[in-house]
C-alpha cells in the first residue's frame, strides 16, 4: 500500500461500482453514474470548479490489468465529475437534459486543471484491503456536493450481488421500466422480501430458475427469464405484494400460480444450458429474437471502424463528392478522426449545395433585406431548407430528419452544426470517434433521402 499522485487519465471508473449495475465499459459507467446521480453529479461538478477537490479526500485505488492504469474503488462520483470538466467534448457523448449540459459546460470553462493534477491517490492491493476504509466513508450528503449515502441496493451490491441483487439489477437493465417504476424500484426497495420468494425451490421451479454457488442461473431464452422477475420486482416496487403476504412457502406458491399469462415464462423453450442472469446483456435479447442462420451471420460481421457503417452505400453522382464519402467510408476513425470531422464538415455542405440547386431549383445566396447585399446562405440556413424540401416532397415526415434538423439549433446535439464548425476553426476543441459516429448515425437517414 502506498500514497501516489496520478493523472486523471490514468485513472478509470470503477465497472463494480456498487452505487451502479455492472457496468460494460467507462462510457457505460459514466452514463450509468450519471442516470443514477443526476442533479448531484452536476452539483459536485460545479463545486470542484469552483473550489477543487477537498484537501482531507484522496481517491482510492487498485491497479489495473491495463498498462499504466488504476481503477477507482472509491471517489466514482468525483472521478466523472472531473473527466467532464477535463475533457468537456464528453458532456455531449453522454445522454442527459440541456440544462445540465449546459451547467456542466459553464463549470468546464472555470475549471483549471492544474488544481487538481495530479491527483492524491491511495493504492491498496486488491478490493478487500479497500473494503474497511470504503465502509467507513458513506454517512453524509449535502445534495450529492459531499459524501452520499448508499441505498440499499447499493449497500447490498458491495456486501456481494447475491441471487435477489442479481434479478433485481437483471430488471433495471432489462425489463424496459419506466422512469417512475425505476424511481420506485431503486427507492426504499424490500430487497429481503425478494429474497425470501427466490430461496424457495418451488417458486423457482415454477418461474423457471436455480440457484448455484450464489448465482441465479435460468435455461430460459432472456426474453422469457426476465417476465416473471419483472412482475415480481414491480409487485413489491409498488407494495401489491408485501412480506406478510409472502410469510409462508403456500403464500409464495399461491402468489406466482396468479401470474397472468403474460407474466408467465414458456418453459417448454427451456434448453439444457443453465446460463447465470448476470452475464446476460442487451445482445442476448436481440439474439433471442433473430434467426441461428441470421445471428451467425452477423456475429462474423467486423466492428464498425470507419465514421460510414458499411451497409450504408449512397449514390454519390457528382465525383468530387463521391471520392469524399469514399474516404468517409475507408479512414479509420480511431487514427484519423480529425480528417475525417473536416470531411464530414465537407461532405455535408457539398451535398446539401447540391441537393439545392440541381433538385430544388434554389440558390445559395440570399439578399440580405435590410442593407440589399447579397450574402452566402449559413450552413444551418441551407440544412433547414433542405429539410423542409425533402418533407414537402414526401421524402419523409419532420420528425424523420429531427437527428439534423435539432443540429442547426442546439450546440450541444451530436449533429451540432457549431460542433462541426468548431471541429475546423477552434484549435482547442478535438473530436472523439465516438462523437463523430454518432452525428454521422443522426444524419444517415438525410444523406439517403439527398443521394436517392
Amino acid at each position: 500500500m502506498s500514497a501516489k499522485s496520478l493523472k486523471i487519465d490514468s485513472l478509470d471508473l470503477d465497472l463494480e461500482n456498487p452505487r451502479i449495475t455492472l457496468a460494460s465499459d467507462q462510457r457505460d459507467a459514466m452514463q450509468k453514474i450519471l442516470n443514477e446521480q443526476k442533479v448531484r453529479l452536476i452539483n459536485l461538478a460545479e463545486s470542484i470548479a469552483a473550489k477543487g477537490l477537498n484537501p482531507m479526500d484522496r481517491f482510492l485505488v487498485i491497479r489495473s490489468e491495463r498498462q499504466g492504469k488504476f481503477i477507482v474503488v472509491e471517489g466514482n462520483r468525483r472521478l466523472l465529475a472531473i473527466k467532464l470538466l477535463k475533457n468537456p467534448p464528453l458532456i455531449n457523448d453522454l445522454e442527459m437534459s440541456d440544462a445540465f449540459k449546459k451547467r456542466l459546460q459553464r463549470a468546464a470553462l472555470s475549471f483549471d486543471v492544474k488544481n487538481v493534477e495530479p491527483v492524491d491517490c491511495f493504492e491498496v492491493d486488491d478490493r478487500g484491503m479497500g473494503n474497511d476504509w470504503i465502509r467507513q466513508r458513506h454517512i453524509g450528503a449535502d445534495e450529492g456536493r459531499g459524501i452520499v449515502d448508499w441505498s440499499t441496493i447499493a449497500s447490498s451490491r458491495f456486501k456481494g450481488r447475491d441471487p435477489a441483487l442479481q434479478a433485481l439489477d437483471f430488471v433495471l437493465e432489462h425489463a424496459d421500466l419506466t422512469d417512475d417504476q425505476k424511481e420506485l424500484v431503486t427507492g426504499k426497495f424490500p430487497l429481503t422480501t425478494l429474497d425470501r420468494l427466490l430461496s424457495t425451490p418451488s417458486v423457482r421451479t415454477t418461474i423457471g430458475f436455480d440457484i448455484d454457488k450464489g448465482k441465479l442461473l435460468t435455461q430460459l431464452p432472456p426474453q422469457e427469464a426476465i417476465k416473471p422477475l419483472r412482475r415480481i420486482v414491480l409487485d413489491l416496487a409498488e407494495k401489491t405484494v408485501n412480506v406478510t403476504k409472502l410469510k409462508s412457502k403456500d403464500q409464495q406458491n399461491d402468489y406466482i400460480s396468479r401470474f397472468k399469462s403474460v407474466d408467465r415464462p414458456d418453459l417448454s423453450k427451456k434448453t439444457n444450458v443453465a446460463t447465470a442472469i448476470e452475464t446476460m446483456t442487451e445482445k442476448d435479447f436481440s439474439a433471442s429474437h433473430t434467426p441461428a442462420s441470421k445471428r451467425a451471420r452477423i456475429s462474423r460481421q467486423s466492428p464498425r471502424t470507419a465514421l460510414v457503417p458499411r451497409n450504408c452505400k449512397l449514390k454519390v453522382s457528382v465525383p468530387k463528392i463521391a471520392g469524399i464519402f469514399e474516404e468517409l467510408r475507408s479512414l479509420q476513425l480511431a487514427k484519423h478522426k480529425h480528417a475525417i470531422s473536416v470531411l464530414f464538415r465537407v461532405f455535408l455542405e457539398m451535398s446539401v449545395d447540391e441537393y439545392l440547386v440541381t433538385v430544388a431549383k434554389s440558390t445559395l445566396t440570399f439578399t440580405n433585406p435590410k442593407g440589399g447585399h447579397v450574402s452566402d446562405k449559413k450552413l444551418a440556413a441551407k440544412v433547414k431548407e433542405t429539410v423542409d424540401h425533402l418533407v414537402q416532397n414526401g421524402a419523409g415526415v419532420a420528425k424523420d430528419f429531427i437527428g439534423v434538423t435539432k443540429g442547426t439549433t442546439d450546440p450541444n446535439h451530436p449533429f451540432s452544426i457549431d460542433t462541426l464548425h468548431a471541429y475546423i476553426h477552434n484549435r482547442h476543441f478535438s473530436p472523439t470517434d465516438s462523437q463523430l459516429a454518432t452525428a454521422w448515425d443522426n444524419a444517415q437517414f438525410f444523406f439517403e433521402k439527398i443521394w436517392q
